[in-house]
């Protein structure tokens, strides 16, 4: 039988990214055949021209990168919590407590998360992880988001393209996604093949239509904008009509006009507002749209009249929590599984890997959980400790029962401690003690045989003695 082989840990960086190797800007010459071209390039394998343009289209749309920007704050704008998989085992406890250390220690963490959020509606985003040698373990040095324009799928397959570590060039070779090397971050939920462009592709064709309206509203303004002037004279008159011909050509500008009494100028506006109104609806449209994908909703990208007492800004209000705690919950297990499981295995520290929580509940929520924790004990009931640990999960912060209620339930419970103490002090507490009662049963383990062969020595005999039941409270008797 083979032996199986050791992963290698990574400890230099792959990842290469210059000017050099980001592909050239192509949005600017987009056009609807054009777009449906790179869409069949991607379908094939061939995604950096699609790549390029999301690129592109992220870069120059104002509307769409704020949208982006208010969906990763929603996440990494709050506060980040590590929680041990199992609160009650010293193991997991410890683990999370390294786990908390390393990412505290890690320079890139922050710039990784960013990253990997892209594939909210990216179809994929990859990081590399670089490890340094410590003492006999190891500790994170790096976390390298590697460029979208590097993936490659012309073999069937994620592959990330090798770069000339001396002019930056993309070659032609390319590596393997290595689980022990990179983070592969899928924040969606469509199931279609990566090549198919993911959820931004439904947006393509609206940023397109946005972009050619606003060139067509400035030719109309180049045009129609300013006002013009219309000429009047008496039919048949040619010496008039050749007057306001020549008076017109010298007006440069509208400084006067010396006419004959017989002819007559005026100045004509465009009907640039009408026209405005119809682009405005046209763009509005466009942008929401936009919003809708990256959001679930469009009231934060603009203020709508919905009517008085209407309840369309709470039910979008849930859907961008729905949406919120989604990508939240779908990052922390990408971190779980493909990096705080290797950075354990490699430290040879037992316990499960931690869980990551960011941010707490909306305030509707938070309330409405406060009003049900005090109709159960209004009702008699209490939750659980296990049910402690799930709030704490959720509220995204630590919380233990107070030292009385832990007096009242008969005595000290996991969650019962007066003041919280670090994961690792109090996993080192809970070894300490069950350290000093093994140290207590030795000790005085003779002492207690010999008082209990002295306290019982007489039932002993009489059982050796007795020949039936009957015979033994004739012997144990004074």
């Amino acid at each position: 039988m083979a032996k199986k082989k050791t992963p290698a840990i990574p400890t230099v960086r792959h990842t290469i990214v210059t000017l050099r190797s980001e592909p050239p800007q192509i949005a600017q010459s987009m056009s609807v055949e054009r777009v449906h071209a790179v869409i069949r390039a991607a379908e094939a394998g061939d995604v950096r021209d699609l790549f390029a343009l999301y690129r592109d289209v992220i870069a120059s749309d104002s509307h769409l990168q704020a949208e982006l920007q208010k969906r990763k704050l929603a996440v990494l704008g709050d506060r980040m919590t590590i929680l041990p998989w199992d609160s009650g085992d010293p193991a997991d406890v410890a683990a999370a407590e390294a786990v908390e250390n390393m990412i505290q220690t890690c320079p890139a963490w922050k710039k990784a998360c960013i990253h990997l959020l892209d594939s909210v509606i990216w179809p994929v985003a990859v990081v590399e992880k670089v490890f340094n040698p410590s003492g006999s373990g190891f500790t994170l040095a790096d976390l390298v988001p590697v460029s979208h324009c590097l993936l490659d799928y012309r073999s069937g397959e994620i592959r990330i393209s090798d770069v000339d570590p001396s002019n930056g060039a993309i070659l032609s070779t390319s590596q393997a996604v290595d689980p022990e090397r990179y983070i592969v971050h899928r924040g969606h939920m469509l199931t279609v093949p990566d090549t198919w462009g993911g959820p931004m592709r439904s947006i393509l064709f609206w940023w397109l239509l946005s972009t050619m309206s606003r060139e067509w509203w400035a030719r109309f303004l180049d045009r129609y904008g300013s006002p013009f002037i219309v000429g009047k004279y008496p039919a048949g008159d040619e010496n008039s009509r050749n007057t306001l011909r020549n008076a017109l050509a010298l007006a440069v500008k509208i400084g006067g006009l010396v006419l004959q009494d017989a002819c007559e100028a005026q100045l004509v506006q465009a009907a640039s507002s009408t026209s405005g109104d119809a682009y405005e609806r046209f763009l509005t449209i466009c942008q929401r749209e936009k919003s809708k994908l990256v959001l679930g909703q469009t009231l934060s990208a603009e203020a709508q009249a919905t009517g008085l007492g209407s309840s369309v800004a709470s039910v979008q209000e849930e859907v961008r929590q729905d949406i919120r705690q989604w990508d939240a919950a779908s990052l922390a297990d990408t971190f779980r599984s493909q990096l705080f499981e290797q950075f354990l295995r490699i430290n040879g520290l037992p316990g499960n890997p931690p869980t990551i929580v960011w941010g707490s509940p909306s305030q509707a929520e938070l309330k409405a959980r406060a009003d049900l924790l005090v109709a159960l004990k209004t009702a008699g009931l209490r939750p659980t400790d296990n049910a402690i640990a799930v709030l704490s999960e959720d509220l995204g912060i630590e919380i233990e029962r107070e030292p009385s209620a832990a007096q009242e339930v008969g005595g000290l419970l996991p969650f019962s401690a007066p003041t919280r103490r670090p994961l690792a002090a109090r996993a080192q507490a809970a070894l300490h003690a069950q350290t000093r009662i093994d140290d207590l049963a030795r000790r005085h383990a003779a002492d207690v045989a010999q008082t209990l062969g002295e306290v019982l020595a007489p039932f002993a005999h009489a059982l050796k003695a007795a020949r039936s039941p009957d015979d033994l409270p004739v012997l144990l008797a004074p």
